[in-house]
């Protein structure tokens, strides 16, 4: 036996079946499915097919008929038989790469749906059959008996038209029967078969849909994101195309997947609920600094002026590294950070922190055992989480630079870094290192640049605080002495147009913290006069730029506050920006190619509002 299945449709010439069966010659068939109509006009020329496979069998043969379907009286009566005949196809033979399809039997309605279904689902061959001569005294009958059936296939009088093969839509290629059950009733051959409900037939309906939106948005494919947004209808893709509305939008912002690439460990904990339960959670309560919560200035989180660096900074002094010595502390600080970042819907993090600067020798505790702890605290919390809900969390150690020049502290962390990365290959693990702390014309990234010699020989990406507090030649030396991947906000990068340029053509990522960046520097809100934010002038320069939260806790901001205050701080920001920025995100996060085109189909799987 070949492995051929005939699928094919019957009405009142059951001659067709046996002559479709001999398309490739006797047996040329391993099994025979006919579907046909419940009216019991059919019943007599039933009986003859069945006394015709008595004396010519086959490998297996079903005879279905249609439960409650007599006659085509509208068009809901074909659309019932079609969905039982797009179940019955899946449910019969489900691989196309053994489906031969006749298109000769039934009423033309019926053939018109044998074809739509072979065109859906896939075919080898699909054909029409011929048969000449006629029988009867006038000559205009077609073969009503076996005898004349066998009369005509031996003198050669049945032709086939063979119309090819189809390919099928390879959206429909991944359906599976049991996902479409058809509901048998009946033993042996012959079997009623009915459909309870019209579910696959709305799937189909639904992917060539899909396929028409992505065939009229074509064009602009190369401009969307994420191409799955050209299957948006477009109306939806108008809508995403007009500016961002911080108010109207900000459920549908909030509900996004999201990616986080500047968020500082130390900085989420600061204050209120959160700080008291860390300190809760203290193993050595009695080795706790005293609880000395920094006041927030006034209007926080959006205060009247800016506060520069320094006071910000000390925003965070309740959670500094006296509190997260203690192990307790430490894990409940990096659980609940997980927490918060799963209710804003970031589907992946990359958290800075300083291991060194929560050792403490006094206890036995290198920074290696405090690095192991932040890494088996975010792994506990991801493992407690569903794959496909939860959040990936990736770490990226930080290299202070200070005042003064003493550089002992980044050699540790930087050899730290590499050891670490070497060490944890999966799950939660060392992806990179940032250089961070005083940034001045005396602490620029050239006089780093030996330091970091050893994280580029093992591969290890960089990121740079750059152009936050001091100029353009921060940024300069960060890119072109460092080799940054990515630069820490670069607010004054568009002051240099060629440096601009550069971070464009070479891809490097711009991070950029709204909340945090007013809050120290201060810009206009709403179209107030003043500096603007550069986000916007960044985008259409075409840099991948990406937005953040810098410290959660301190600014009291999430990251979906973040987008939102961005569309108040670039008024003309347009949703699908808004999914620009996300999609910069995955292209400039520092994992290989294969986790983050995951990512971005994670990500891309966004829903109209």
């Amino acid at each position: 036996m070949t492995g051929r299945i005939l699928l094919c449709t019957v009405g009142t010439s059951w001659a067709v079946v046996p002559e479709a069966m001999h398309l490739f010659g006797e047996g040329g068939f391993a099994a025979v499915h006919v579907l046909t109509t419940a009216s019991p006009r059919l019943d007599a020329g039933l009986e003859q097919l069945r006394a015709y496979l008595q004396s010519h069998p086959v490998g297996r043969f079903t005879l279905c008929r249609v439960e409650g379907f007599s006659d085509l009286r509208s068009e809901y009566d074909h659309a019932r038989f079609e969905e039982v005949l797009f179940r019955w196809i899946l449910d019969r033979c489900p691989e196309p790469g053994r489906r031969w399809v006749c298109l000769a039997g039934g009423y033309k309605t019926i053939s018109a749906a044998m074809q739509r279904a072979a065109s859906l689902f896939g075919a080898t061959e699909v054909f029409h059959v011929l048969c000449e001569p006629r029988f009867g005294a006038t000559g205009d009958r077609e073969a009503g008996t076996r005898e004349e059936v066998e009369r005509a296939l031996a003198e050669g009088a049945v032709r086939y038209v063979r119309l090819g093969p189809e390919a099928g839509w390879p959206q429909l290629q991944r359906l599976r029967p049991e996902d479409f059950p058809l509901v048998t009733r009946g033993e042996g051959p012959l079997q009623w078969v009915s459909a309870p409900s019209a579910a696959l037939t709305r799937r189909v309906a639904e992917a060539l849909e899909t396929s028409r939106r992505l065939a009229s948005a074509w064009e602009r494919l190369a401009d969307l994101p994420f191409p799955s947004l050209a299957t948006w209808p477009p109306g939806h893709l108008e809508w995403l195309h007009q500016p961002l509305d911080p108010a109207a939008d900000a459920p549908w912002v909030r509900a996004l997947p999201k990616v986080e690439l500047h968020c500082h460990l130390g900085g989420f904990a600061t204050h209120g609920e959160a700080l008291a339960r860390v300190r809760a959670a203290a193993r050595d309560p009695g080795r706790l600094p005293p609880l000395a919560e920094p006041p927030l200035p006034e209007g926080w989180p959006l205060p009247p002026r800016p506060l520069g660096l320094e006071a910000y900074m000390r925003l965070g002094d309740a959670t500094g590294s006296a509190l997260l010595r203690d192990p307790g502390c430490l894990a409940e600080h990096c659980r609940l950070l997980y927490q918060a970042l799963r209710r804003d819907r970031v589907v992946y993090a990359e958290i800075r922190c300083s291991p060194a600067n929560y050792a403490d020798p006094t206890r036995g505790r290198s920074a290696w055992d405090v690095l192991a702890d932040i890494r088996a605290a975010f792994q506990a919390a991801m493992a407690a989480d569903p794959a496909e809900l939860g959040c990936h969390v990736n770490l990226l150690l930080i290299a202070t630079r200070e005042e003064g020049g003493d550089r002992s502290r980044i050699a540790r962390h930087l050899a730290l870094a590499v050891t670490a990365a070497e060490h944890w290959r999966t799950g939660c693990r060392v992806v990179g290192v940032d250089l961070a702390g005083f940034e001045h014309r005396q602490t620029r990234a050239a006089l780093f640049a030996t330091d970091f010699e050893p994280a580029h020989r093992v591969g290890l990406a960089v990121t740079v605080h750059a152009g936050e507090n001091d100029d353009v030649e921060g940024i300069w030396q960060a890119v072109f002495k460092l080799s940054a991947r990515r630069l820490g906000h670069a607010l004054h990068l568009g002051r240099a147009p060629d440096l601009l340029r550069a971070v464009a053509e070479r891809g490097i990522g711009v991070e950029m913290c709204p909340y945090a960046n007013l809050q120290i520097k201060g810009y206009p809100l709403d179209d107030a006069p003043g500096e603007r934010y550069p986000l916007a002038d960044y985008l259409v320069a075409g840099v991948p730029v990406t937005v953040n939260t810098d410290n959660l806790g301190i600014s009291s901001a999430t990251l979906s506050d973040n987008l939102l205050l961005a569309a108040r701080l670039c008024p003309d920001l347009r949703r699908v920006d808004l999914l620009r920025l996300q999609a910069h995100a995955v292209q400039v996060a520092f994992l290989p190619p294969a986790e983050r085109g995951a990512l971005r189909l994670r990500l891309g799987a966004v829903s109209p509002p």
